[in-house]
């Protein structure tokens, strides 16, 4: 999903008492004439089934650090969600982030901060392109070996939803040089020097610390708002896994386990886009990575993301991206 590579995902925290909460918090389903299921028959296999299957950094560290850019080549980063927390850094330009439905405008200087599960996307915003860097980190990162308090006191609820960070941090907030300076710290940090795992934590738990202690912590929404998430979310894997075959609304309905207006309908509140769109622009992201990282043919990969008919593929690529493939790749010094 995102534009830097990913590789296969781990557990989160293996205590037993937060894999029940985010079972029985996390995921409530609602009951209906289609599809009657209770969220607590969901176990540990069907719940994984919906987890986004990769991680950053490696079991011992799992941290990664990234630098991306949202320009006319790869004008977005479709809508997506992961276990690990992402905390993103505007260096320059100006862009459109969307976390759970809601769109903010990022300008340099700012901090997004994005807490595991939430549904978030970036885009272009106009011609304007926008540079950033990003970390991303599984909780247990911070974690000490037990269900000590600051596990269970801070980052559990983060966990299973109870709490919900600020979505964004601006230069004008009164706490943004002292997060920043923490931020900065692990941007600049040398990953090759003796202690540099410590000097990450450090900067980590600095950073939670100024989130706690100026009380920006809010209480997540209601059970009725994480159904209607958790809806969207088992959408959004689903096309993630078929998006190479067919999709249909009648298909994608049958999934979540509603009718198709209540599907697209409450697809479109939550992320801003058709279901339709939503499955192009996807298609195209994979479309647009194949084209920079492999020399398959462009009708190889228009037959391997979904399409069956190259010249709309063709037409497609270049509404999204303003150039043919051929072009693209091109520009990319292919």
């Amino acid at each position: 999903m995102l534009l830097y590579n990913e590789q296969e995902s781990n557990k989160i925290f293996e205590i037993q008492q937060i894999n029940n909460s985010i079972q029985e918090n996390l995921f409530g389903i609602v009951n209906n004439t289609v599809n009657t299921m209770d969220y607590h028959s969901i176990n540990e296999k069907n719940y994984n089934e919906y987890k986004e299957k990769v991680t950053h950094g490696t079991p011992l560290l799992p941290f990664a650090q990234y630098h991306t850019k949202v320009s006319e080549q790869l004008p977005f980063q479709p809508i997506h969600w992961h276990e690990e927390m992402e905390i993103i850094k505007v260096q320059s330009g100006i862009g459109e982030v969307s976390v759970d439905g809601v769109k903010y405008t990022a300008e340099a200087g700012d901090i997004i901060i994005l807490r595991p599960f939430v549904m978030h996307a970036i885009n272009r915003l106009g011609n304007n392109e926008m540079i950033a860097d990003v970390i991303v980190f599984n909780l247990r990162l911070l974690e000490t070996g037990g269900a000590d308090v600051c596990t269970l006191k801070y980052f559990a609820p983060l966990l299973n939803e109870k709490h919900s960070v600020p979505c964004i941090v601006r230069p004008t907030d009164s706490w943004y040089h002292p997060f920043d300076q923490s931020m900065t710290s692990i941007l600049m940090s040398d990953s090759t020097k003796e202690g540099a795992e410590l000097d990450i934590k450090a900067n980590l738990y600095w950073m939670f610390y100024h989130i706690y202690n100026n009380r920006l912590m809010n209480v997540k929404q209601n059970l009725a708002e994480d159904r209607r998430l958790y809806t969207v979310r088992k959408a959004l894997e689903y096309i993630r896994a078929e998006y190479m075959n067919e999709i249909t609304i009648e298909k994608l309905s049958k999934h979540c386990g509603y009718s198709e207006f209540y599907t697209m309908k409450l697809f479109k509140q939550l992320t801003g886009v058709s279901v339709v769109d939503y499955v192009n622009n996807y298609r195209l992201t994979v479309a647009g990575r194949q084209l920079r990282d492999t020399q398959d043919d462009v009708a190889t990969i228009a037959y391997q993301v979904g399409y069956n008919n190259v010249s709309y593929f063709n037409r497609q690529f270049k509404k999204q991206y303003g150039m043919t493939p051929r072009q693209f790749r091109f520009s990319l010094g292919k």
